[in-house]
């Protein structure tokens, strides 16, 4: 946490100098008054979010997580994380402080990044979106291409990193 909030900050602050040097304090301020009107209207949306993330801990709990990802392991663990993320519900805001409970299991690393490939590739809730908003063909196109994707970074994952847990695995990094 410290060294994300640290990094966002160092960030943050070359974004402001370089804002700063292209119009001065007026064109800072005009960037503090655009991130705030962006808060008012996602400000909702995160409340609900952490609801939903805490109610999900609820209703999935740690203890039905271990036994479902233990005895799952291998491809089936593969297939099974990777369509599990993808049912997942919900923006990043909402599934990633869900997953970061996992990084102090013992599941295995490459069913955890399944789990996450699943979500960014096939999240399943936006494919109606995709069908009305573009092309119910393309949609499928798309969705047909991907497909293998998780199972795949899964597989690749299992085969140069299979030993390691989330717990190992993050703790090594210090994330």
């Amino acid at each position: 946490m410290k060294g994300s909030f640290l990094g966002l900050f160092s960030a943050t602050f070359l974004v402001i100098l370089a804002v700063f040097s292209r119009g001065g304090w007026l064109l800072v301020g005009q960037g503090f008054s655009a991130a705030l009107s962006t808060l008012f209207q996602a400000l909702p949306l995160l409340v609900v979010a952490f609801i939903v993330t805490g109610q999900m801990q609820v209703l999935i709990s740690l203890e039905l997580i271990d036994r479902l990802w233990y005895r799952l392991t291998g491809v089936k663990g593969i297939l099974i994380s990777s369509i599990a993320g993808g049912l997942f519900p919900g923006p990043p805001y909402v599934y990633y402080p869900f997953i970061s409970t996992f990084k102090n299991r013992q599941i295995p690393s490459y069913m955890f990044f399944s789990f996450v490939a699943g979500k960014q590739v096939y999240d399943l809730l936006r494919l109606p979106m995709e069908i009305s908003l573009i092309n119910p063909l393309i949609a499928l196109l798309r969705n047909l291409i991907t497909l293998p994707v998780p199972l795949l970074m899964g597989l690749i994952f299992k085969r140069f990193i299979s030993q390691k847990t989330t717990a190992r695995f993050f703790g090594e990094r210090g994330i």
